[in-house]
Formats: C-alpha cells, sequence, structure tokens
C-alpha cells in the first residue's frame, strides 16, 4: 500500500489534547489522526447514502402508487421531528 504524506498545522491547545487522547488509547498523535480521519469520512460516506435514499422516497412511492409510502416520503421530516398534520410550516 502506498501512502501520500499530509501536514497538518493546528492550535497547540488542539495539538495538546490530541496527543493526550493518543496517549490514553496507547497509539501515536500521527495514528490516531488517521484513525479520526478515517472515521469521519465513513461517516460521510453513510450520510451521503442516508440522503440518496431520502431523496429517492418520494420517487419510489409514486412509481408504486401508494397513498401511504407517499405520505410517508413526502412527510418524513414531520414523522421524525413530531410535527402534527395540519400544522403550521415556518
Amino acid at each position: 500500500m502506498s501512502t501520500v504524506e499530509l501536514s497538518l498545522t493546528v492550535s497547540p491547545e488542539i495539538y495538546e489534547a490530541l496527543q493526550a487522547e493518543a496517549k490514553k488509547e496507547k497509539k501515536s498523535p500521527e495514528a490516531l489522526s488517521v484513525e479520526i480521519l478515517l472515521d469521519f469520512l465513513e461517516h460521510q460516506r453513510q450520510l451521503a447514502e442516508g440522503r440518496r435514499v431520502l431523496r429517492m422516497m418520494p420517487k419510489r412511492a409514486v412509481k408504486r402508487r401508494s397513498a401511504r409510502r407517499t405520505d410517508t416520503a413526502r412527510r418524513h421530516d414531520d414523522y421524525l421531528y413530531g410535527k402534527e398534520p395540519g400544522s403550521a410550516r415556518l
């Protein structure tokens, strides 16, 4: 596996926190930085996939002609965040 060198400039406070956390986990600051970056990138990939699925819900619901599916797709935020049917939108 080939590697690429990456240089970061951070404040002393951030570097001290990174060193302290790396010491707790018995890792080098560099290894912990790579692990944190990989975790962040995986999280971003999962968010992108979730957004893609949510964007596809209304299209799939219309294709299937199910009123319940269409309503769920159209109003998923209302259901997730507890807005009552018919309530005023901001």
